[in-house]
């Protein structure tokens, strides 16, 4: 009674402010406290750099171990954003972007570099389309909120989504597990450690996932949202004498028909969402991804009082989309077709010493490179034979019709990035901790090539009066040069002060300036127009508390951002594509709060909220798609609803030797637009997502069948919304129907 009468009287509390170190279960690892089984438990996470439990590090972050995820059917990071309160995944043309605080950059070209990275056992890739594989085998993922640029890697202004893979274990073990639910959706994954001596593992795991398309469609295609998603991992790790080695290679192969696109009159009223009209289907899709990567890790901790990290990686992606543009403005055997082929490379040197004193340092080196081949444009099918009249060839040097494409774009795309870090955490007393970092970066950043426009009135039948007759379309410039540079370095850094006043709590105040770094536009039919560095100065204090002997842990935060030289996409012409500028200033206001308990032997709760005020500055006029100046001054930042809440009850029912468990969760968001322009069309109204499931397992573990629905009210939910001035319309996108299934797990 007395645990819940405190519960009563804090959550009230809790619900107007948001989360830090949330694990509304236990977790299966190794890392948790010894009061696990009767409290709510702790998990050992590595936002900085090194093993921390999450309640002990003075950082806002929300940690979801890989059962967590497994309960909650989250499959991949754009999953996250439906259990998450301070995360939003945008999803749009196979490819998404992550808003963590209201902060995200919108950028998914091939020049564009994300606000909210995701590393993957501390590999970055930069492609937004690789945020959609599917995650399995995982140990954990951390959310870490705020600028990260010090410690974990580059252009890190609103966040980091970090993924922690099972590495092998000296000891022998199998897991599986198997899903299907409605849509045909049929989940599998499976993962075997072998234990082949004290010094050496191996660890092979794999998944398969596939579902039908949520969406039905008129026209063409049937159905959209569907997915076929295969890959398998090996991992090998030798471990004697102080010296670490771990490597892993990973293969992905995903397949889809695209994603549904409901579209409204440029400009009109939002559309009613309950039911859906009608998804047009005038443009068969298909997108693949196909994915190699390796990653590895050297630690040797025999130097004395010093430890010496190098970790590394390479990543090769090629990315397909094909679109037959078979919609009435354009004929039947035209198609868009757009490739990219990135490679990538991570190293990163770290050496620390050992924690024996009052002072821990760390300090290292890191380097990215990407390599990013393009080719993308408008392939003309019906060039196999003479031309039709009125359609005349006018770029001489295609007679021999060698080069089949309306509009090509092809370009190679150089990206690197080299830094220098350092952080030093030094303890005035037993209590008192001053922290203090500093990071300085070097960018470059390049694009050659071109774009060619080879027949003007097959290619693209778009002009500044609409779509023309055949033949009576303007002329446009043959060849553009696409090339454009940029090159800047920037100092970054944090200073922090943590103070434990007593076991099991963290009271901490920091400040961050961090840096993410410019370019120059994507429209590769005019000439490259650069813009300057994105900076923020953030400031946070917050209290992380362990309570009632581990049976409640309430968390708190305040935060400011301050930025400038913002980075937002607007238009430069009618019918160019949207670019990215410098628009000023912005600021970010924002309340957290968690709260984790476990209310007797069998009952868990928790509720986790985000708080947020944000604005754009003063003076702000930036054009929109339809070559209009429109002032956004004191606007709502893009993706930063005002209010967000995760929540979630869990009761167990012993049965015998077994326990039956239900368990309830949801999260709710107020409004919030997709735009900067804060137009009401292109706005995502309030919504609440509901979940329910039903387990049971024995109590020595070993299997666990599992029922569940997942948006129970059947909501639709955007995921994306864009007003689309080439095609006249807004477009609008939503995350997934409800959805029901069974689940069953073994491990041994």
């Amino acid at each position: 009674m007395k645990i819940t009468a405190i519960l009563l009287a804090t959550s009230a509390l809790a619900l107007g402010t948001p989360a830090f170190a949330q694990s509304a279960q236990q977790s299966q690892n190794a890392g948790q406290s010894d009061d696990a089984d009767r409290g709510v438990g702790d998990i050992i996470v590595t936002a900085n750099r090194i093993e921390t439990t999450a309640q002990d590090t003075p950082i806002a972050l929300n940690v979801y171990t890989g059962a967590d995820l497994a309960d909650s059917g989250i499959n991949s990071v754009r999953d996250l954003s439906s259990i998450d309160p301070s995360l939003n995944v945008s999803s749009s043309n196979s490819s998404a972007y992550i808003a963590v605080r209201g902060i995200a950059s919108t950028d998914v070209t091939e020049l564009g570099d994300p606000s909210v990275p995701v590393a993957r056992d501390g590999f970055f890739t930069n492609r937004a389309y690789s945020i959609n594989t599917s995650m399995y085998d995982v140990a954990r993922v951390e959310v870490l909120k705020g600028p990260q640029g010090t410690l974990q890697g580059r252009n890190s202004t609103g966040g980091l989504v970090s993924i922690v893979t099972n590495r092998p274990k000296f000891k022998n073990e199998v897991s599986a597990s198997f899903e299907y639910g409605n849509y045909d959706t049929t989940n599998a994954d499976a993962a075997v450690n072998l234990a082949l001596s004290d010094n050496f593992a191996l660890r092979a795991s794999g998944v398969f996932l596939k579902h039908d398309g949520y969406r039905r469609q008129v026209g063409v295609m049937k159905s959209a949202d569907n997915e076929d998603f295969k890959s398998g991992r090996i991992q090998a790790r030798f471990a004697k004498d102080g010296f670490d080695l771990w490597v892993s290679y990973q293969r992905d192969d995903r397949d889809t028909d695209g994603e549904a696109v409901l579209k409204n009159t440029l400009g009109a009223p939002q559309p009613s969402f309950d039911p859906l009209p009608a998804f047009r289907s005038d443009s068969p899709t298909r997108t693949v991804l196909k994915g190699e990567r390796i990653r590895w890790e050297a630690s040797y901790s025999g130097l004395g009082n010093l430890n010496l990290i190098y970790s590394g990686g390479w990543d090769k992606q090629r990315f397909d989309l094909t679109l037959d543009a078979t919609g009435p403005n354009y004929p039947a055997n035209r198609q868009y077709l757009n490739t990219q082929a990135p490679t990538t490379w991570n190293h990163e040197v770290r050496i620390s010493n050992g924690k024996t004193g009052k002072l821990f340092i760390q300090a290292g080196y890191f380097r990215f490179t990407e390599d990013n081949a393009l080719v993308a444009g408008l392939y003309n099918r019906e060039m196999t034979g003479a031309f039709a009249p009125g359609q005349p060839l006018s770029f001489a040097p295609n007679a021999d019709q060698s080069f089949r494409y309306g509009i090509a774009f092809d370009f190679a795309v150089k990206t690197k990035s080299d830094a220098i870090f350092a952080q030093a955490d030094y303890d005035l007393s037993e209590q008192l901790q001053l922290s203090a970092g500093a990071r300085y970066t070097w960018d470059n950043k390049s694009r050659t090539g071109n774009s060619r426009l080879v027949l003007p009135a097959l290619a693209f039948p778009l002009c500044g009066n609409g779509f023309p007759a055949p033949g009576t379309c303007p002329p446009f410039p043959i060849v553009n040069s696409g090339n454009g540079k940029t090159k800047e370095s920037k100092p970054t850094w944090h200073v922090g002060l943590n103070w434990r006043p007593e076991s099991g709590r963290l009271i901490y105040a920091k400040y961050d300036r961090g840096y993410k770094s410019g370019g120059f536009n994507s429209n590769g039919s005019v000439a490259a127009t650069p813009y300057g560095a994105e900076q923020v100065d953030a400031f946070e204090i917050g209290t992380k508390n362990t309570l009632m002997g581990n049976a409640l842990q309430l968390n708190f935060a305040a935060f400011y951002f301050n930025y400038k030289g913002y980075q937002a996409q607007q238009s430069t012409c009618p019918t160019c594509s949207t670019g990215v500028f410098n628009v000023g200033s912005a600021r970010v206001l924002g309340l957290e709060g968690q709260l984790n308990a476990r209310v007797a032997e069998n009952t868990k709760l928790y509720v986790n909220s985000t708080l947020l005020d944000t604005k754009f500055g003063d003076n702000i006029i930036v054009r929109n798609g339809n070559n209009q100046n429109v002032d956004i001054s004191k606007n709502q930042l893009p993706n930063a609803p005002h209010f967000t809440a995760s929540m979630g009850f869990e009761q167990g029912v012993p049965l015998g030797d077994h326990l039956l468990s239900f368990r309830a969760d949801g999260k709710y968001s107020s409004s919030f637009y997709f735009s900067a322009f804060n137009l009401s069309q292109i706005r995502s109204p309030s919504y609440f997502l509901g979940n329910l499931s039903a387990s049971i397992e024995p109590n020595a573990g070993g299997w666990k069948l599992q029922a569940y629905i997942r948006n129970v009210f059947n909501k639709n939910v955007l995921s994306f919304a864009e007003q689309n001035f080439n095609g006249f319309s807004d477009n609008y996108q939503f995350q997934p129907p409800r959805t029901y299934g069974v689940r069953a797990s073994v491990n041994f």
